[in-house]
């Protein structure tokens, strides 16, 4: 005997008690991950200093002046700079597009908030899944809203994030969605925990380093390094004295090994477990200072998550070469953008196609 177009059917009661068991591992799934995010994300500081100082505090000390007798760029009066005001479109307004304004801080003991020593634009562009590092030098003169022209850095020391924040938005015409501060010498601790990173040094990168010993995060010499030109795995420790070089090719060079350090880590970060991405969380949240709410933070991570497999990542400094000139004002030492020219820079990396 055949049996033909005989279907079966589960009884519904049956149906409805699977459904809702399904549902309700589900939920709960959804509620121990939401609760174990919002744990380490617990471990976060939140930015609760953003007072203002007066244009008196500002005049007794945030008006540097210098004896560099290597200088040789011209002398100008602050009122011989003039800016182009004319920013019309806000970069990173447009949907898919995400800036977050990376800051190191070069506070000393005791201190509450002092200039940034690093300003790093990370951009996430979602339609090209692309992540962006972009350095803003700490010598850049700018307008700072409401207080005379000074270093970029200042605008941090005299505002916190919101004063940064408005300053890069006037003089380069850039949104910041959020900021996060970095405790960069215990960010460099924590990359131990990794086993280091490889990273490719220059022979005089790598004479500078073992010249100046196994500094520690205290400038205390102790024993040396051996470092070679080529791949090195470095240590935080190295990793921190790396980012810090200076002397060999000024600041652009310092920022440039800032991005490089970025990169790589974000690279080894693709091939973490979730053992191990969790780990160097707990490490590093605790070193961070932010001013995005929790939605933001998980609303971010999540768009970033699809995209890290295959992210591409670029990066760049500000100002761009030949898009500045130096020069002796007020008697620092600076770097004078051609405002038109950067915008137009950022907008080719923020927009990329």
């Amino acid at each position: 005997m055949q049996l033909k177009n005989i279907k079966f059917k589960m009884p519904k009661r049956k149906a409805l008690i699977t459904l809702c068991v399904v549902l309700s591992v589900v939920l709960v799934i959804l509620i121990a991950v939401t609760a174990y995010a919002e744990s380490l994300l617990g471990l976060i500081n939140r930015n609760t200093n953003e007072d203002m100082i007066s244009q008196s505090e500002y005049d007794a000390n945030y008006n540097e002046t210098e004896n560099n007798l290597d200088f040789t760029g011209p002398t100008m009066d602050a009122e011989d700079v003039v800016w182009d005001d004319d920013v019309s479109v806000l970069l990173g307004k447009e949907d898919g597009i995400v800036n977050i304004m990376l800051i190191g801080q070069d506070r000393r003991e005791g201190e509450t908030r002092a200039r940034s020593d690093s300003m790093i634009l990370c951009t996430i562009n979602k339609k090209t899944k692309t992540l962006t590092f972009t350095s803003f030098m700490r010598d850049l003169y700018v307008q700072i809203p409401g207080y005379r022209d000074n270093r970029i850095n200042a605008s941090y020391a005299i505002g916190g994030m919101k004063l940064l924040d408005a300053t890069v938005e006037k003089n380069f015409g850039v949104h910041i969605d959020g900021n996060v501060e970095i405790d960069f010498a215990g960010f460099y601790k924590a990359i131990d925990s990794l086993g280091g990173l490889e990273i490719e040094l220059t022979g005089d990168e790598a004479w500078y380093l073992n010249k100046r010993g196994n500094w520690d995060y205290n400038d205390a010499s102790a024993g040396t390094w051996n470092l070679k030109k080529g791949m090195n795995l470095l240590t935080g420790e190295q990793l921190f004295a790396y980012s810090r070089i200076r002397d060999l090719d000024s600041d652009f060079g310092r920022t440039n090994r800032q991005r490089n350090v970025l990169s790589t880590l974000l690279e080894s970060v693709k091939d973490m477990n979730v053992k191990e991405l969790n780990n160097l969380l707990e490490l590093m949240l605790p070193l961070v200072t932010t001013d995005l709410g929790n939605s933001d933070i998980m609303g971010y991570a999540m768009a970033m998550f699809p995209m890290i497999s295959d992210m591409k990542i670029n990066s760049v400094q500000i100002p761009a070469d030949n898009a500045y000139s130096f020069a002796m004002i007020d008697g620092m030492s600076v770097l004078v953008p051609d405002l038109d020219e950067n915008r137009e820079i950022l907008k080719q990396v923020i927009k990329a196609k």
